[in-house]
């Protein structure tokens, strides 16, 4: 092997997997530097200011800027390549993935809600108070349902499936999925096994749609009904910025998830299990139009080396 096989694969004469991987996250940290402290520094003088959801917001803009820096001059893509493109069905994928992730959530409570394991605490708040958390609640959803997936399942995930394949993909950053959560309050074994198997579900949907918007919209809806319109912990996070409640949960913990909230139980199990499964079968989702194709890409590329190989002595 030469020492160029290390960084190139030769094939088509293209930075291999790993290194482009490493080139985003060392980006990503300088952007996170240069970009993200100074600003939530500054944010953080404010008085009486939530830098939570803000802070989100420009953690997750700035990685998105080193995805666009990475593809235009290390890559050479474009950036709708990541499966952000905006066409007729964009819409449509991220409104199947809102209806969807709020109705498995909502099947949750309804379960344990006829069972008598749950009940709703409302606080004591005013109309603008409850207004105030909605928009708060609703705005850091969005963020974190975007970030996620575009750390999770975008460009990591996707250059990762180039250097291997699918299956090694899927459930290598599923885990790692699930350790980002390992410090959450009130974690369980079963909550991470749970966090771990929503990342397959999330990257079985990126698969099926080849786009980013349905797994978006169920991160969303899944996260937003369970803290906002249920009031359940959130990966065991609870917060009164953002929920306008407290779910009272008497149910066994093995099935409802306790203090973790239903990620931690095997009632999200068996639902993230049956909605892995509605995505794969349901021929409503369908593959989105004008997808950027890895495959076709790597074909043309090939094609496009074929003369200077030739042309070589």
């Amino acid at each position: 092997m030469k020492w160029k096989d290390i960084f190139v694969n030769s094939e088509l004469n293209y930075l291999r997997s790993g290194w482009r991987i490493g080139i985003f996250l060392l980006i990503t940290t300088v952007c996170s530097i240069g970009i993200a402290a100074p600003i939530g520094a500054l944010l953080k003088r404010i008085p009486d200011f939530n830098v939570q959801t803000p802070g989100t917001y420009i953690a997750y803009f700035t990685m998105t800027v080193a995805g666009w820096l990475v593809l235009r001059f290390i890559d050479k893509r474009p950036f709708v390549s990541i499966g952000l493109r905006l066409q007729t069905h964009s819409g449509k994928e991220l409104f199947q993935g809102l209806l969807l992730g709020s109705g498995m959530m909502s099947l949750i409570f309804v379960f344990e809600y006829s069972f008598g394991m749950v009940h709703i605490e409302f606080r004591d708040i005013t109309i603008q108070q409850g207004l105030l958390i909605f928009l708060n609640s609703i705005l850091l959803y969005i963020a974190v349902g975007y970030g996620e997936e575009f750390l999770f399942r975008g460009y990591i995930f996707q250059v990762f499936v180039e250097g291997t394949n699918k299956t090694i993909a899927t459930l290598t950053i599923a885990l790692l999925f699930a350790f980002a959560h390992f410090k959450n309050p009130n974690v369980s074994l079963f909550g991470l096994i749970n966090v771990g198997l929503a990342g397959i579900w999330l990257s079985i949907a990126y698969f099926k749609t080849k786009a980013l918007w349905l797994p978006i919209g169920l991160h969303i809806s899944w996260n937003f009904f369970q803290g906002f319109v249920y009031s359940f912990p959130v990966s065991g996070t609870t917060s009164d910025k953002e929920q306008i409640g407290k779910a009272i949960v008497s149910g066994p913990e093995w099935l409802t998830g306790g203090a973790f909230g239903p990620e931690g139980g095997a009632l999200a199990t068996i639902m993230l299990i049956i909605g892995t499964f509605v995505i794969v079968q349901w021929k409503w989702i369908t593959t989105a139009e004008g997808f950027w194709s890895y495959e076709q890409w790597r074909e043309d590329r090939k094609q496009s080396l074929i003369p200077q190989t030739q042309d070589t002595p």
